[in-house]
């Protein structure tokens, strides 16, 4: 009976917390303190190998001694697409929500509330105006329907693997994305009035900066895809230079484009501070932890010395833009 007590109290805490916050807060800090031992303090003391193959993809992974548990811990990089997938699902429910909540004036359903409660905190507060939840939901269905379509029929996949910790992360990155923007919406947190308002300035500056995001993102992908469109298994095994578009500015403005968008929506959202950890997240995962990290091994394994110095000089951009 005590163990019982004891294993009841513990549960009642842990209710009690933000899950999504504490899950994100988490890997920012893991991808975080990853990215300085790989990229700053392995200049002076060489990373662990099983360090590296853990937080790198592809042949990245596999350059240094391979441990046999890692690699029997990986998944094909073609699984990116389950991430979409499943973010689709979760993003359309969350606006079939948002339609029965804002549209059709229902109460949310109690089997919602309680998921919520789970995943979030039951002791949630309306931090965002019904006009700017909606809108930024709207942005991020778009954002997650468009990397859908590109991981179906734009990306190129090599045979390369990743570790299972980044396929759980893909998944559980847009369940927290998705309930945090819902949580301190109107009408999804306890006790909110649900008032509707006209555009204010921060949505249009929001929405201006996500789609810019938007589209260089898409644009960047096309160009990686197009590396490798139609050129054979081995071609598309190498790692190619590629040119055009924002590439000439910075190494990679696929990544720098993501944390854009999620800037965007940030700007769209104002006050609502939960999103911030997301956002917060998503810089720190594209900078801290790939952006810079990856990049600079991609250029050292896939080009030559003259192409290593010039996407050096790029990643240069790329963090300070990031």
């Amino acid at each position: 009976m005590t163990v019982f007590m004891v294993f009841y109290v513990l549960l009642d805490l842990l209710y009690q917390f933000n899950l999504c916050k504490i899950m994100l807060i988490f890997y920012m800090v893991t991808i975080s303190l990853s990215g300085c031992v790989i990229n700053f303090l392995g200049q002076v003391v060489s990373a662990p190998p099983l360090l590296l193959q853990a937080f790198q993809f592809g042949k990245m992974a596999h350059a240094n001694p391979v441990s046999r548990l890692l690699a029997a811990l990986e998944v094909p990089r073609s699984w990116f697409v389950h991430f979409y997938v499943s973010a689709c699902m979760m993003v359309t429910l969350a606006l079939a929500l948002m339609c029965h909540v804002y549209v059709s004036g229902g109460s949310l359903p109690p089997w919602a509330a309680a998921a919520l409660d789970v995943l979030t905190t039951p002791h949630r507060t309306q931090a965002a105006s019904a006009t700017s939840a909606a809108l930024a939901l709207c942005l991020l269905a778009l954002q997650i329907y468009r990397r859908l379509y590109e991981n179906l029929f734009v990306s190129v996949f090599s045979s390369g693997h990743m570790n299972v910790f980044h396929y759980i992360v893909g998944h559980t990155h847009y369940l927290g994305a998705v309930a945090l923007l819902l949580s301190q919406a109107p009408g999804f947190s306890p006790d909110s009035t649900i008032v509707f308002s006209g555009l204010e300035g921060h949505h249009i500056a929001g929405t201006v900066l996500f789609l810019f995001g938007f589209v260089v993102q898409h644009r960047s992908l096309c160009l990686l895809a197009s590396l490798r469109s139609n050129r054979g298994k081995k071609m598309q095994e190498k790692y190619l230079m590629p040119e055009g578009g924002l590439f000439e500015v910075v190494s990679c403005p696929h990544m720098l484009a993501e944390v854009v968008v999620y800037a965007g929506l940030l700007t769209v959202l104002g006050t609502h501070c939960d999103w911030l950890w997301v956002a917060l997240w998503v810089l720190s995962n594209q900078h801290d932890g790939t952006a810079v990290v990856l990049s600079e091994a991609w250029c050292g394994l896939g080009f030559s010395m003259m192409a290593q110095q010039s996407c050096s000089a790029r990643l240069g951009v790329a963090w300070g833009l990031a």
